[in-house]
């Protein structure tokens, strides 16, 4: 491993076969981290024009089978210099050509050509005070891909620190072949980018892993709750995943999801199989949630097909059935943002959850059950944290994610949500019927009446609450 300290310049003399990898996430300063840095250069020439200005660490890998160094850390850096250099200069330095895969890089490089553009004359300044030959660099080059991608798990000097779908999509695609790599890379930054656009963050792959795959997945029993701290979800979908002996062949696991023959009739005293005939899809790849994951190929499959089932309720842009739609209405309706977003949250597993085992099937009846399930501890606090989903669970006799992964038929939860009696005691509650003096216009109220809304059910009667204890009665 090889540590210098380089000029700009010098860079490119000594290293100009520098590539972005596709392993590496995409390009994401926006202008506000470019502005950033202008003023940073302003207020340096004004105070100690005569010294260097320092921007960090390189860190480069030495691919010498393509003859090429690969910007592990940096490539954030090198292109906003690049953009800077050519607005000025009107041309880029041999080996600032870097090429992109990711949508996402070329619409922030395309915003933040403009905005450099509405800054010439202050370009100009820099240009006069030769700022690019005041920049200096440590650099770092490792001929061990091992050690540069330690160096990559530790975050930008300059940049924004990596989020879980960045080191995810950076470990599995190591795992890929070298042609297999640009496309997966180009897939994944076109869902990041779709979410970014569209300002939902939602949609973006840091809540998939984080708040609905890791959580379906770990939280099992009475007492394990997973926590979704960043370690915790790279566990999961790195150390935990599997390496499978031939790179084009995956395992499957038997579900509900993966058979060939879905029913028996008895045909003239002869039974006869009813093969599945359902065209595939990627939301009906063979996977189920809490099936073991291989690294690289079904690790992509396997995230493309919960994203594809998660954008289907979650994003408008989707076209929908009439029972997801429905679904998605009632959603809309009472998870706004005044319910607590760790039951938006508790319901959105569910969905999930519920849609990988049994699809379309009594989905609406499904995500009203729930609603009355998780709606319970809307009710029973005033104040709602991570704790009070976990302590939900202790006086039930069955962890409500492992029933829905586990039932054969939507009945077996139905029936469950109907009979839970912590649930039942909580909507029978006299105490809780008594204070409702003390509701007024509370977060409680505001979801009452989102219900009664939905229900269309009358909510002024001064009884009201009363109405409510019977809301089993509405479930359609």
């Amino acid at each position: 491993m090889l540590i210098s300290n380089y000029g700009f310049f010098e860079i490119y003399n000594k290293y100009p076969h520098m590539v972005v990898p596709n392993y590496q996430r995409a390009y994401t300063w926006n202008k506000e981290k470019v502005a950033e840095l202008l003023s940073d250069w302003e207020e340096y020439l004004q105070k100690s024009p005569n010294h260097s200005y320092y921007m960090g660490t390189l860190l480069l890998y030495h691919n010498k089978e393509a003859a090429s160094y690969e910007i592990i850390d940096g490539q954030q850096r090198l292109t906003t210099l690049a953009l800077i250099y050519h607005t000025i200069e009107k041309e880029l330095l041999s080996g600032q050509e870097l090429r992109y895969n990711q949508i996402a890089s070329a619409y922030n490089i395309s915003n933040n050509l403009n905005f450099l553009d509405s800054k010439k004359e202050l370009l100009e300044q820099f240009k006069k005070a030769e700022i690019f030959s005041k920049l200096d660099f440590t650099l770092i080059v490792s001929d061990n891909q091992d050690h540069a991608f330690t160096f990559f798990d530790s975050q930008n000097n300059r940049g924004v620190s990596l989020g879980v779908d960045d080191y995810l999509k950076a470990y599995h695609l190591r795992a890929l072949p070298q042609q297999l790599q640009a496309m997966r890379a180009k897939a994944w930054e076109a869902i990041t980018f779709k979410a970014k656009k569209k300002d939902d963050h939602l949609l973006d792959l840091k809540h998939l892993f984080n708040e609905i795959l890791f959580k379906i997945r770990r939280w099992k029993g009475q007492t394990t709750f997973p926590y979704p701290y960043k370690n915790n979800v790279l566990g999961e979908f790195q150390k935990n995943t599997y390496q499978s002996g031939n790179d084009e062949r995956f395992r499957l696991f038997p579900n509900s999801n993966n058979m060939r023959f879905q029913e028996i009739v008895l045909d003239n005293l002869t039974l006869n199989f009813i093969a599945s005939e359902k065209a595939m899809s990627i939301i009906d790849y063979p996977f189920a949630i809490r099936q073991p994951i291989y690294k690289g190929q079904n690790f992509f499959d396997f995230t493309e097909k919960y994203h594809a089932i998660f954008n289907l309720f979650f994003n408008s842009d989707i076209p929908k059935t009439q029972a997801v739609q429905k679904s998605l209405e009632f959603y809309n309706v009472i998870y706004t943002n005044d319910m607590s977003e760790y039951l938006r949250y508790y319901i959105q597993m569910c969905i999930v959850a519920y849609y990988d085992n049994f699809g379309e099937d009594r989905i609406f009846e499904a995500i009203q059950y729930f609603d009355y399930y998780i709606g319970s501890i809307r009710l029973d606090k005033y104040y709602v944290r991570s704790e009070a989903v976990k302590n939900s669970l202790k006086n039930a006799e069955l962890n409500l994610i492992d029933l829905i992964n586990s039932a054969y038929l939507p009945h077996e939860i139905f029936s469950f949500i109907s009979n839970v009696k912590p649930v039942d005691e909580i909507y029978s509650d006299k105490k809780f019927l008594n204070e409702k003096r003390q509701l007024k216009n509370s977060v409680i109220e505001r979801y009452i009446k989102r219900v009664f809304g939905f229900y269309n059910v009358e909510a002024s009667h001064p009884e009201y609450l009363n109405n409510f204890r019977s809301r089993m009665q509405w479930i359609k």
